[in-house]
């Protein structure tokens, strides 16, 4: 993903900028950030090990403990206008490489790119339905979302 947001910096930037009015310059560094965070999440879910050994101090040999990793479920994600494809960066990339699904909604005001990011995922061959975008006012789009019983997870920033 992060190769695709790197070619398509400058036209990210400008919708961007257009859609939230931070200037050009500002959009164009943030595209750095987005590419750089898909990145380190990648790279950490490879690395993620699906059993860990966990030390634990007691004097019990029958006892055995381990950490297990697996993806929480579906996760809902809500973002704010200010660094509008950042800031859903920093929510779609690791709940992706948890192996989650997501539901992203971005902010009503600036919602241009975090659209454009979900061309991006189907370029990339992401499956249907692991990303999913809803735009749309908070008290008909997001409050479904964070009172939806399926939804494991919210996050909120």
């Amino acid at each position: 993903m992060s190769i695709l947001i790197t070619e398509r910096k400058s036209e990210l930037a400008k919708l961007e900028a257009l859609d939230s009015g931070k200037p050009l310059d500002e959009a164009a560094w943030d595209m750095d950030d987005v590419a750089g965070c898909f990145d380190y999440y990648a790279d950490l879910g490879e690395k993620l090990d699906a059993k860990q050994k966990a030390p634990v101090s007691l004097p019990m040999e029958t006892f055995k403990s381990y950490v297990l990793k697996e993806p929480i479920g579906v996760v809902g994600l809500i973002t704010p206008w200010n660094y509008p494809l950042l800031m859903a960066a920093w929510k779609v990339a690791p709940a992706l490489a948890a192996g989650c699904t997501a539901v992203l909604k971005p902010s009503e005001s600036c919602s241009v790119t975090c659209l454009e990011l979900a061309d991006i995922c189907r370029e990339v061959g992401l499956p249907a339905g692991v990303l999913n975008i809803i735009t749309g006012w908070g008290p008909k789009a997001g409050a479904p979302i964070a009172s939806h019983p399926y939804v494991d997870k919210v996050s909120y920033l």
